[in-house]
């Protein structure tokens, strides 16, 4: 299942993580126990795999700032920032295991160091992030619905005209 923005409304969920920075790479740090929280779904799916060992959800990963280069792995480090996710598995590239999150936080993270962020008319963002639950003890075929690659890092799903990070 693609995941929209009426999923996340529907489901009514939240979490919260801390900013991190390591080199090239902002993070959402989620607590061990919410990740753990998480598991039953891999569970429910009777996937062997190797749970995460460091919970996070990537903000910015391999790509540089092009605005506010002086702010780099400096601002917003420390904040708390809170996402919605919907509870559905997500396994198409055929190795990982996540589940689908959203967060206009982390939306103006990306939009402060001019990195590509999609959002409708309205405002609404509309950027799917993702919090890996875990790994695949043996990969299987990918499964990947049709998309437009953006970047190594992010793509726009056709059938959601959301974008993925």
């Amino acid at each position: 299942m693609a995941t929209t923005l009426e999923h996340y409304d529907q489901a009514g969920l939240e979490l919260e993580g801390q900013i991190f920075y390591e080199p090239n790479w902002y993070l959402l740090r989620v607590a061990a126990e919410a990740h753990a929280s998480l598991l039953y779904l891999v569970e429910t799916a009777n996937i062997a795999c190797k749970p995460a060992a460091r919970p996070h959800i990537s903000v910015i990963k391999g790509e540089a700032p092009n605005r506010n280069q002086a702010d780099w792995g400096v601002a917003f480090v420390g904040e708390t920032v809170r996402f919605r996710y919907v509870p559905v598995l997500q396994a198409e590239n055929g190795l990982h295991l996540w589940i689908d999150c959203h967060s206009p936080g982390l939306c103006t993270i990306r939009e402060h160091f001019g990195l590509p962020t999609l959002r409708r008319n309205d405002g609404a963002y509309l950027v799917n992030f993702h919090l890996t639950l875990g790994r695949r003890k043996k990969a299987v075929t990918p499964q990947l619905r049709p998309q437009l690659r953006l970047s190594p890092q992010s793509h726009i799903d056709l059938e959601t005209g959301m974008q993925h990070l």
